[in-house]
């Protein structure tokens, strides 16, 4: 399988009551964090994941999944509008 260098993954647990029956339309942070480990990317940029109303997890539980599962060091996050340095 090819190297994964970095994941830019959608979450924060947007949730919009009339669609998935509830469930959220991006990734919640827990779910984040074990498809981080299965892709085994180095770095990990969460895209789309607060600012709006339908966002049902901040950066906090982004933050806290990624140390729970251990893959702390692989999280990169900025700010609205902020660039990323990547070590490439």
């Amino acid at each position: 399988m090819p190297r994964i260098d970095v994941a830019v993954l959608f979450m924060g647990a947007a949730r919009v009551p009339s669609k998935m029956r509830g469930h959220p339309l991006t990734l919640s942070a827990q779910r984040a964090s074990a498809a981080a480990s299965v892709l085994g990317a180095p770095l990990v940029v969460p895209a789309h994941c607060d600012s709006w109303a339908h966002f049902s997890e901040e950066r906090t539980d982004i933050q806290q999944a990624f140390d729970d599962a251990g893959l702390a060091g692989c999280l990169r996050t900025a700010e609205t509008g902020e660039w990323i340095d990547l070590p490439f």
